[in-house]
């Protein structure tokens, strides 16, 4: 989808300083919400002021709410629902952000990747692929990978199909005393390790009281998929 800046411009009476900001930040959706208010008005030579001002006049919320946005409306609703219908309940935009932002931040720190069961593959197939793609990332179930003392922190990415897995809640929960973000790929929604997470993505899961997997389930197939399109839309 193309923005004509200029017609927006005459609609929303833009100052000649608020349509340049918002060329800037169409032209550079990753770079504006990494740099933020600040830095898209440096790159301006603008005050924060337009910055705040063309997202009050363009009906945003703020910032951050208009740069989310405006990269939404660059994608077709095809593209949009793609991630969602397919193989997550509660993918958004915004998470997909997040989650490519918490990568950014710990590019040369270690990622722990875990799962037990049916799920160990599925993590080891993970942090293969973040491995691949530059990523200092590895299987770990010890506690001790979360409990010493980093300079920078790591972060840790749990697959659990019931989000309450003993082994791996207790993980989760060192993890989180000490300030490791969680990320955690589940197929039950508000389950323990959800709300211990930094962020959590709920993946369709067809079967949700086949515990022991003796029946047909999608849920391992979808995580994979779910992670492929992730990497693919936000990582690469």
């Amino acid at each position: 989808m193309e923005i004509d800046i200029y017609k927006l411009g005459e609609k929303y009476g833009l100052t000649e300083s608020e349509e340049l900001a918002l060329r800037y930040i169409v032209n550079n959706i990753e770079k504006a919400l990494e740099i933020g208010v600040r830095g898209v008005a440096k790159e301006c030579f603008a005050s924060t002021s337009v910055v705040m001002n063309l997202s009050k006049k363009l009906g945003y919320k703020g910032f951050i709410d208009m740069v989310y946005r405006l990269e939404l409306d660059f994608k077709s609703p095809s593209e949009r629902k793609s991630i969602t219908d397919s193989y997550c309940l509660d993918f958004s935009i915004q998470k997909g952000m997040k989650f490519r932002n918490l990568l950014k931040k710990i590019k040369n720190r270690p990622i722990f990747v875990h799962g037990v069961g049916f799920s160990n593959p599925i993590a080891k197939y993970i942090a293969d692929k973040l491995m691949i793609l530059g990523y200092f990332s590895m299987m770990s179930e010890y506690m001790e990978s979360v409990e010493r003392e980093y300079e920078k922190k790591p972060l840790l990415i749990v697959i659990s199909k019931s989000g309450e897995t003993a082994a791996i809640l207790n993980l989760c929960q060192k993890a989180r005393a000490k300030d490791v973000p969680v990320v955690v790929l589940t197929g039950l929604k508000d389950s323990s390790m959800e709300k211990l997470s930094e962020l959590s993505f709920v993946i369709k899961n067809s079967n949700l009281l086949d515990d022991r997997n003796l029946e047909k389930n999608d849920f391992f197939g979808n995580t994979i998929l779910f992670f492929e399109e992730l990497v693919e839309e936000y990582l690469k």
